[in-house]
């Protein structure tokens, strides 16, 4: 499902440069050699040729889970996520749809599924959801019965492997920071700090890639993003990343008040689908 109000996307376009400069050169120099430190200069930053880079635009989705919320996975990649391939085409630079995967013995996840759509031509992204969009959002009943929470965000930091070497089967926490009143969410700290200590307690054996996405809007482009942040952190390994978690949770837990009043809702997923142009 993609929907955008009258105003719609286009209310948040800026100019390309002027937000890579401002976050691509200062965030990468500035994280650059702490994540040389964490991972090794091979994996210090991702590379740009992975096609998903900081300040590209992107599309977050999030179907909301219970117990009797269906999600056919199938028909989502078969059909809808095809769908959209064929109507966005080239505008779309990478299409991800994951799974959630219920701890054994463990509650429900709060979502079924999670997606993000990296945006290349944000206009002509816009065209075709003029075209396309209310297809899309009656498509949405036949796979499953909740209601979808979308959000315009932008790429604020990555490191790791580049996006394009993340494909099926491959593990994630999708970890979301809701959107909470007189909340200040501070990004820099977060891609500077907090997730450098991640990336380097937890290392290379456990951790591949990471990407922290800032909440822009709702999809009406004009009310608040539902979610301040939303980040994904590949698992290279699960033994040694469940390993480091029972070490480090703690730490990195008493460190979320140094950029957030609001506890973040973390659930496993597993890609389930990709497509890329």
């Amino acid at each position: 499902m993609i929907r955008s109000s009258k105003s719609g996307l286009s209310s948040l376009i800026e100019t390309p440069h002027s937000r890579r400069n401002a976050l691509g050169f200062a965030g990468k120099a500035a994280a650059g050699a702490m994540f040389a430190t964490a991972f090794g200069s091979s994996l210090a930053m991702a590379d740009a040729s992975g096609g998903v880079d900081i300040g590209m635009r992107c599309l977050t989705g999030l179907y909301p889970g219970g117990e009797d919320v269906k999600f056919d996975t199938d028909y989502y990649r078969d059909h809808h996520m095809k769908t959209i391939m064929k109507y966005y085409g080239k505008s779309i630079q990478r299409f991800e749809a994951r799974r959630a995967v219920a701890a054994p013995g463990g509650p429900a996840p709060a979502f079924v599924a999670a997606v993000n759509i990296w945006i290349a031509d944000l206009k002509a992204f816009e065209e075709a959801d003029k075209m396309h969009g209310q297809d899309l959002a009656n498509d949405v009943k036949n796979f499953t019965s909740g209601m979808p929470v979308l959000q315009n965000d932008v790429v604020f930091g990555e490191a790791g492997m580049p996006a394009r070497a993340m494909t099926v089967g491959d593990r994630c926490m999708t970890v979301l920071y809701p959107h909470k009143e007189g909340d200040h969410f501070n990004y820099e700290y977060y891609r500077d700090h907090h997730l450098v200590t991640i990336m380097k307690l937890y290392g290379a054996k456990a951790i591949s890639r990471y990407e922290l996405n800032k909440g822009l809007s709702a999809l009406d482009g004009t009310s608040p993003a539902p979610y301040n942040a939303t980040v994904n952190i590949y698992i290279e390994n699960q033994k040694a990343f469940d390993e480091a978690g029972k070490k480090y949770t703690q730490t990195l837990v008493g460190d979320v008040h140094n950029f957030s009043a609001v506890n973040p809702v973390a659930f496993p997923t597993e890609v389930f689908a990709v497509a890329s142009n």
